[in-house]
């Protein structure tokens, strides 16, 4: 047998040197792809559609978890008044693993609406009303029709809806558009846009004046398990509810599971004031526009952008901070 050169003996060394860092390399990507943040216009070939025509329900899936349901049939459970009807909100919103996060006519408050957008002054054709608690002229949203039902890059639902003022009067269209991210190991991102215009007339929105607390707009009411959660913000952690303090992120998290919301930078008033509460299951709402109010004009737009970011562990172990600067680094192009 012929010895081999040393030359020889040398590049057989380099050779496995070379597969075993190709090979390290190839699992450092897979480990990187696998836990970085959510990011817009991740693929979602699981996502699906399921309608229930019957219930008003559609539910967007992910195999066979559920990702969100949004309610655009009038829902009433039984008991309650007439007045409480409500559509055209999401309930339930998942966890990863298809946990509901979110509560539906709770008891302690039912004109919660799992995640809903509403508030608790507007004027219009020179009345008061709201469409936070029931009120008479009664006003609240009505579904319209379906824009997009996608899942071409995630899941991309968009939906038109109106205002009726009295329940037959037309004061305002609000469109709704969702993208749903596909999951990482740690989280899901799915990205919210609402757009309303008052026509036939200007509109006039206002925060709760109750102990101006400012309430009003994008409203997130978290499920029995998330009761006594950490509330963690851009700022800091922090110890006891707040109110009227200015965040661009608030985070509700157990050890196992969080949920946080992010204001897109182009919000009106960025960043707004917050209402943040872990007293009673949980409470999100970055409150726009607050206690100063808002009026818009007929055939004037508004537009409101947010971020909701399901994640695993807490708002350190989900790394929400982390998914907030990927939010930053692409909303412009939502």
């Amino acid at each position: 047998m012929k010895p081999q050169r040393p030359f020889e003996i040398l590049k057989g060394v380099w050779a496995v040197v070379f597969i075993v860092i190709l090979a390290i390399a190839a699992l450092l990507l897979v480990l990187v792809q696998s836990e970085r943040a959510p990011r817009p216009g991740d693929p979602g070939p699981g996502l699906t559609f399921a309608e229930d025509p019957v219930a008003g329900t559609l539910t967007i899936m992910d195999g066979t978890i559920p990702v969100l349901t949004y309610r655009f049939g009038d829902q009433l459970p039984s008991g309650l008044d007439a007045k409480q009807v409500r559509s055209c909100y999401i309930h339930p919103l998942y966890s990863l693993d298809g946990e509901p996060l979110t509560a539906d006519f709770p008891a302690d408050h039912p004109h919660h609406h799992g995640l809903f957008w509403g508030w608790p002054a507007v004027s219009v054709r020179g009345v008061a009303t709201q469409t936070w608690h029931p009120a008479e002229p009664s006003l609240r949203q009505h579904f319209g029709r379906w824009i997009e039902r996608t899942g071409v890059r995630g899941a991309r639902l968009s939906v038109e809806n109106t205002w009726k003022l009295g329940g037959s009067e037309t004061v305002a269209e609000e469109t709704v558009g969702l993208v749903v991210h596909s999951a990482s190991a740690l989280g899901r991102a799915i990205d919210v846009e609402i757009v309303l215009r008052p026509v036939g007339g200007p509109m006039e929105l206002r925060g709760a004046a109750e102990s101006d607390k400012g309430y009003g707009g994008l409203c997130f009411r978290g499920a029995p398990l998330l009761k006594g959660a950490v509330l963690t913000t851009d700022e800091a952690v922090l110890a006891a509810d707040s109110t009227g303090r200015p965040f661009r992120w608030a985070d509700l998290s157990t050890p196992s599971l969080g949920v946080a919301m992010f204001v897109s930078p182009g919000h009106p008033g960025y960043p707004p004031a917050w209402l943040v509460r872990n007293s009673y299951a949980g409470i999100l709402d970055p409150c726009w526009p607050g206690l100063t109010g808002a009026m818009i004009p007929s055939d004037t737009s508004v537009t409101l952008r947010y971020r909701i970011y399901i994640h695993r562990g807490d708002a350190i172990a989900g790394r929400v901070k982390e998914a907030y600067e990927a939010y930053l680094a692409g909303w412009g192009h939502l």
